[in-house]
């Protein structure tokens, strides 16, 4: 089943002259890509880890890069090696126990630390020492290191990039002989490749200290227990530590490159039948064309995948929109994708990308189809340009029936996307029904229909009657599964009033809530911090769209009277939570409801639900007068005991909404609808982007 979209969109900082046609050439400067798989520079995508995991069925093929020239390293074999930066980092602990080390490595991934487990020889036993962490300084190390100890009951030590050079050698093979006499004598040796202008040497590196003092205390420990060795500080600036780390099974190990901050990585996969590969297990083991790049950027490892720009565009709208979609949906994504591809220039210093929806989704080989690469063969090349200019390339899953205006979502208007009608509604079409119904003791919530079982009667209000058809049913709060909170577990059998129904919550339609005034003031207060505006005092007794834009999103609200704050009109959806997500739109109502509790006539309370001037009875014998639309209202309730009580409504806020996503440029819903009614892709392209031409890049 097809998911998507953009959970985030592009904020209106990064509106740039591209938006009205603005500098940059319609050419690409490569005809290679390259793509973050993880950075931090500072803006867009930010993510990173400590270390990173590749792996190839028919092997690495490892190249160091630096100033000085490249080098290819020895072919190490095995299909998966590991790759970091020489920093500092943490022995969490160190023990002959593979178990043992297991453990505690699974402890620090829980608490979402990383940890690595080290195979070193020490004397005639094979230890395991639990790795954690990569660390630019000392000081953040050793911070890191109380965090560490205090939540998992170790003790850390702090190692660091000093190292203690034992010798060069001849070859590799040479370095690894005489690593076994320090390895017996309880120091375990590192052999070592350095880059030393065109040429590569072998040297053997011991320790891996925090500080000159302690790698001089250990030189004169080792030069006084294992003498006749030439040791000097390790001072060369472009190199690769191999290491061994555990991977698997305690007696499985892979090699570990453990890199110089100056120099970089280059890891391809050997040349085998069929598509050579790489795969990252860190980036939830997908696999991807072309070539890895591991470097310390911005002091970080970063890994960039560089490969031919249509290849990488078989995994973008591979991910970006489902195979099996109308081939001329497909081809309008392919010339979606690269336009942004193209436009973005080199955004991040080290690439010109991220694989995130920061610019757009990017999830490997996975997800390519034959049917994929069809639409970015027979589009090859073609960008999209406004006077000459690339265009901002904007899409999205769905406009909910209209496109936006530019004005709508950054508050700036963008000559060549203005609103259009879009046919969105397909996903409504197909969406389970669901009921929203009322328990025999009061309770509302929502059961997908099919779950339930008209019994063919209804109540003295005339609303049908039904009962639950399956074990162990789940009452929700809305319609759906994916952000509406289970609300109780119903028994088979158990008796239902159906007061509406409506499709599940669909890429068209969805609903967040019902949020109390309590619940709103709080993520409205939140945003007002955030925009250094005055907060709404008290809860909210009033929330009410002021202004909406041409397509109907908002541009405004007001909450108890007082303007809501945004940094731009589209920042309204992310005010309002729900399971950690946004709004899916800014095209939507605040309907006001009501929570009702009275005391019935056999003495139990009853909660009811208010909204648009009713109270909807859930029983029998309990009937309404009248509900005024308003907050603090009184209502006058018939129990079945012969009394009318007075209640008082508390407000609650209920959002109802249609698309998802920021609404400018296509709807990926509406190419669909557009293709299957015969329409090629440049025909949809030149629906949704006015007076644009259709162009290959040079």
């Amino acid at each position: 089943m097809w998911k998507k979209w953009m959970g985030k969109v592009l904020s209106a900082g990064l509106i740039t002259t591209l938006l009205l046609g603005g500098q940059l050439p319609a050419q690409a400067k490569s005809k290679d890509i390259r793509v973050a798989l993880f950075v931090d520079s500072g803006q867009g995508y930010r993510g990173v880890v400590p270390s990173i995991t590749l792996t190839s069925e028919g092997g690495i093929d490892v190249i160091l890069s630096s100033a000085e020239g490249k080098t290819e390293l020895p072919e190490m074999n095995g299909e998966a090696a590991r790759f970091r930066v020489d920093e500092f980092h943490l022995i969490v602990a160190e023990t002959a126990d593979w178990n043992q080390a297991q453990g505690i490595a699974q402890q620090l991934t829980q608490r979402k630390y990383e940890g690595t487990i080290q195979a070193v020889q020490k004397g005639s036993q094979m230890l395991y020492q639990v790795v954690s962490g990569s660390y630019s300084t000392y000081q953040a190390a050793s911070k890191q290191a109380q965090t560490v100890a205090q939540a998992t009951g170790q003790k850390p030590v702090v190692k660091g990039p000093f190292h203690l050079e034992a010798g060069r050698y001849r070859n590799l093979q040479e370095a690894m002989d005489w690593k076994r006499t320090f390895d017996t004598s309880g120091y375990p040796a590192y052999p070592v490749v350095i880059q030393d202008g065109k040429r590569e040497e072998y040297a053997l590196w011991v320790g891996d200290e925090a500080s000159g003092e302690a790698l001089q205390a250990l030189k004169r420990k080792v030069s006084s227990e294992i003498p006749g060795f030439s040791y000097t500080e390790a001072a060369a600036s472009s190199y690769v530590i191999l290491k061994e780390d555990v991977y698997g099974s305690a007696r499985d190990t892979i090699w570990k490159y453990v890199f110089s901050p100056r120099s970089k990585l280059v890891a391809e996969p050997q040349r085998s039948r069929g598509t050579a590969l790489i795969g990252v297990v860190e980036r939830d083991q997908r696999t991807y064309r072309g070539k890895m790049e591991l470097s310390s950027y911005n002091g970080y490892l970063t890994l960039v995948n560089e490969l031919p720009l249509e290849e990488y565009l078989y995994g973008v709208v591979g991910s970006e929109m489902a195979p099996g979609w109308p081939l001329e949906a497909l081809k309008t994504q392919a010339v979606l994708a690269r336009t942004r591809a193209v436009g973005l220039g080199n955004k991040y210093g080290v690439a010109n990308l991220s694989d995130t929806v920061f610019e757009q989704a990017y999830y490997g080989y996975a997800k390519e189809s034959a049917d994929i690469r069809e639409a970015v063969d027979e589009t090859k090349g073609e960008i999209i340009t406004y006077r000459g200019n690339v265009v901002e390339s904007l899409y999205y899953s769905n406009a909910g029936g209209m496109t936006a205006d530019g004005s709508e979502v950054w508050g700036n208007p963008v000559p060549y996307l203005r609103p259009v009608e879009s046919d969105d509604y397909g996903p409504m079409v197909q969406a389970n029904l669901w009921y929203q119904v009322s328990l025999a003791d009061g309770r509302l919530g929502y059961v997908r229909s099919d779950l339930v079982r008209e019994s063919g009667f209804t109540n003295a209000m005339g609303l049908r009657q039904a009962v639950v058809a399956t074990d162990n049913t789940n009452l929700r709060s809305g319609p759906s599964t994916a952000f509406h909170r289970v609300l109780a577990t119903l028994p088979y059998g158990a008796s239902l009033t159906i007061l509406s129904e409506e499709p599940e919550e669909n890429a068209y339609s969805w609903t967040r809530g019902p949020y109390t005034a309590e619940e709103l003031a709080g993520m409205i207060n939140t945003s007002q911090d955030r925009n250094k505006a005055p907060r709404i005092s008290g809860p909210i007794q009033s929330l009410r769209v002021t202004e909406r834009g041409p397509s109907g999103r908002v541009l405004e609200m007001e909450a108890n009277g007082q303007t809501v704050a945004v940094s731009s009109p589209d920042a309204h959806r992310s005010i309002f939570q729900q399971g950690g997500s946004s709004l899916r739109s800014t095209k939507f109502e605040v309907e006001e409801m009501g929570s009702i509790t009275i005391l019935a006539g056999n003495g139990k309370l009853r909660n009811y639900a208010a909204g648009g001037g009713q109270i909807q009875a859930v029983g029998a014998n309990d009937y309404y007068s009248q509900a005024a639309n308003g907050y603090n209202d009184q209502y006058l309730v018939y129990s079945g005991d012969g009394a009318w009580r007075t209640v008082s409504k508390t407000p609650l806020f209920l959002f109802r909404g249609t698309g998802y996503g920021h609404g400018l440029g296509v709807s990926q819903y509406g190419a669909k609808a557009m293709a299957e009614s015969g329409y090629d892709y440049e025909e949809i392209l030149q629906h949704y982007y006015q007076d644009v031409e259709i162009e290959r890049s040079k």
